[in-house]
């Protein structure tokens, strides 16, 4: 379970940690999965740990796993096939990773709209200086001058990056729910 390798086209399994109940399940994601039927450790399913583990080196994107498990905690993603430099955010082995970032522009109002589970909530965390981004390294995270330099190809991006860092840049975004907006401001409005 080390660090991600370069990432190859293809299909993996996903986790949901929030599904994934393998205290309470028959471990199908192990015992059907082809990979493993062949002797090779592509699940591993500890019953005190919070969730199953599926290699990303091992894992083939058949999509047994997902029709087996009860909890539907498994997933199957389409891989990309040119962004393995570009990871911006991960959050751990078989878990969401978010490539590339958008560009704020001076002055300019930056809004993301999708469905949930993109990383919308992520990518403007990181963007307003409260999270950090692991560039895809969970286990080893960069320092802030490997994480500008990771952004050297986008010179906006590197310069928003550093301004940030030297609090020479402010960043707001309101709350994922409306209704949480009145404990974080005060004040009115008109």
């Amino acid at each position: 379970m080390g660090e991600p390798q370069q990432e190859r086209i293809g299909r993996i399994a996903i986790i949901n940690a929030d599904k994934c109940k393998p205290m309470r399940c028959k471990k199908e994601c192990k015992t059907f999965c082809p990979v493993v039927r062949v002797g090779k450790s592509c699940v591993e399913v500890d019953t005190k740990a919070k969730l199953a583990w599926i290699s990303e080196d091992l894992c083939v994107g058949c999509g047994i796993c997902t029709r087996r498990c009860p909890y539907n905690a498994v997933t199957i993603v389409e891989l990309p096939s040119n962004l393995a430099n570009h990871t911006a955010h991960r959050f751990g082995p078989n878990g969401f990773k978010l490539h590339r970032l958008p560009v704020p522009k001076p002055n300019q109002v930056l809004g993301l709209v999708g469905p949930n589970a993109i990383g919308k909530s992520t990518a403007l965390g990181i963007l307003a200086g409260k999270m950090k981004p692991n560039l895809g390294r969970c286990h080893n995270p960069p320092d802030w001058d490997q994480i500008i330099d990771h952004f050297q190809g986008s010179e906006e991006q590197r310069a928003y990056f550093a301004e940030l860092l030297e609090n020479k840049k402010v960043a707001l975004s309101k709350p994922q729910y409306v209704c949480r907006i009145p404990t974080r401001v005060s004040g009115t409005v008109g």
